[in-house]
């Protein structure tokens, strides 16, 4: 029994020495598979990722040639227009179209450094801005007025001379593989994006774009721009107190002669405040409204009177409305050669 027992019990040791052989073996073997497939993964890996690079970089060729398109397209669409002001002479030659790309790299630049790289590292992008800096010496250029190919050229110059640099602020090292390769494709959707890139239509004013001029110049531009298009429609227009916002002269220099212009082609009718702009405009018809005194559980009377500048009643109530008294008024009573009793 005791010869046995000891056989029994060596037995019992030999296959628990097996079953952790096996294990071990399995866990190789599954160690082995991976090695092997990162192997086979390798084995041309350069080559690839050259081939992928250049399909890449085709690909954002192709974005920006779509870009160029549409920004052509664009100019092609409003080219009579532009011909047309540029032809133009007086108020309407100080306008002028543009279409152009608008490259927003400080957008573009935010999104790396808040987002993609650990600006806390010593190096070249230390700090805040100094990317943004570099795109713009680099890059804005090329997405603004460049072609497909300069374009493709200039971002194959920006990552030769700060791909390092670029990886060197990376949030993880290249050994957290997993986490490196999440971040990899993330920096190249972001290197290679065009979000920030827009094609947009300009009208310029006497050399300022509209959005930046006060809002009364802006309505002058919008208002020029209107009867610039619509050069050819004889229908009547009606215009509700073009002078809204602006100052005397600015109605006078400006507003005068287009009114003088369009009435020529079209019945104009013009709701103002500007006793100015009647006279200048030298309307054909005017009517006045007056309102009365409140009325208790109703609204106050409104009266009117029309009729042209000759009539005596009608350079009255020009004279009471108009700014500064008759002075103004005597300009248009010599052209029409009135003589001015009151």
């Amino acid at each position: 029994m005791t010869r046995l027992e000891a056989l029994f019990s060596a037995d019992k040791i030999v296959r628990d020495q097996y079953t952790t052989l096996a294990a071990r073996i399995a866990q190789e073997n599954t160690a082995l598979q991976v090695l092997e497939s990162r192997l086979a993964d390798a084995v041309g890996a350069e080559a690839r990722r050259k081939a992928l690079q250049a399909e890449r970089n085709d690909t954002y060729g192709r974005v920006f040639d779509a870009i160029i398109n549409e920004q052509n397209a664009l100019a092609s669409l409003y080219e009579p227009l532009m011909a047309r002001l540029a032809a133009s002479s007086g108020t309407l030659k100080k306008l002028s179209f543009s279409v152009r790309r608008i490259a927003d790299v400080e957008s573009w630049g935010t999104i790396a450094e808040e987002e993609l790289l650990d600006r806390r590292k010593a190096g070249p992008f230390y700090g805040r801005g100094s990317l943004i800096k570099a795109a713009i010496q680099e890059l804005k250029a090329a997405w603004e007025t460049g072609s497909a190919p300069e374009v493709q050229e200039a971002m194959t110059s920006f990552m030769e001379k700060y791909s390092k640099d670029l990886l060197t602020h990376a949030p993880y090292v290249q050994s957290q593989q997993t986490e490196f390769r999440a971040w990899s494709k993330q920096f190249a959707h972001w290197l290679f994006g065009t979000d920030h890139l827009t094609v947009r239509y300009e009208i310029s004013y006497d050399g300022v774009d509209i959005r930046k001029l006060s809002p009364g110049t802006r309505g002058i531009v919008l208002l020029l721009l209107y009867l610039a298009l619509d050069d050819a429609d004889d229908r009547p227009l009606i215009i509700d107190q073009p002078e809204e916002n602006l100052d005397p002269k600015s109605v006078f220099d400006e507003l005068v002669s287009l009114f003088i212009a369009a009435k020529a082609k079209r019945q104009v009718i013009m709701v103002t405040h500007n006793a100015n702009l009647v006279i200048n405009t030298d309307a054909d018809q005017i009517i006045v409204a007056a309102s009365g005194p409140n009325v208790d559980g109703g609204l106050p009377p409104i009266t009117y009177i029309s009729g042209g500048l000759e009539n005596e009643e009608i350079r009255q109530s020009v004279c009471e409305i108009l700014e500064g008294g008759t002075t103004a008024f005597q300009e248009r009573a010599r052209r029409l050669r009135v003589r001015l009793d009151r």
